[in-house]
């Protein structure tokens, strides 16, 4: 339980670090942020938001690496639902 417990806080704090490294209009559209090796995934709360951040990807990548996040190599950008 304390494996799972310090993985939820390790992905919160992700999601919050690439929050504070997206654009102003972008930020209350992410959902979700994780990590797998090199790739950094982030969820947003629409399609429309999609092409935004992956145009916008190099920047994300290099705001986080500077801001003494973790360095990704690559970005996946996804859509999902709010919970109710």
């Amino acid at each position: 339980v304390a494996d799972l417990e310090k993985r939820a806080k390790a992905a919160l704090s992700l999601t919050e670090q690439v929050r504070a490294s997206l654009p102003q209009e972008q930020r209350s559209h992410l959902l979700s942020a994780s990590c797998r090796d090199d790739t950094l995934s982030v969820t947003m709360d629409s399609a429309a938001w999609c092409p935004q951040v992956r145009y916008g990807a190099e920047g994300l990548l290099e705001n986080l690496k500077a801001s003494g996040g973790p360095g990704f190599a690559k970005l996946k950008v996804r859509v999902g639902r709010r919970s109710p």
